[in-house]
């Protein structure tokens, strides 16, 4: 049986791991660009759609992260 702890996790994890790739992307071409780009649009609908069920980013493990950053878009 799943539980909400189980779907926690979940979260969390693919945030952790999307955030640890992100950060470690230079953008130093086109394609690490798109790299970046697209740990953006993945960071971004996981917070969007935390907000949408009332969740806040520090729940979903981004209470210290805005991920326009990555892309130099400020928030």
């Amino acid at each position: 049986m799943t539980t909400a702890d189980d779907y926690r996790y979940v979260v969390l994890a693919a945030v952790e791991r999307l955030r640890a790739k992100a950060e470690q992307g230079t953008g130093a071409d086109a394609y690490e660009e798109g790299r970046r780009m697209a740990y953006f649009e993945c960071l971004q609908a996981i917070l969007t759609s935390a907000e949408t069920a009332g969740l806040t980013a520090a729940e979903v493990g981004m209470a210290d992260f805005n991920p326009g950053d990555m892309i130099g878009i400020r928030g």
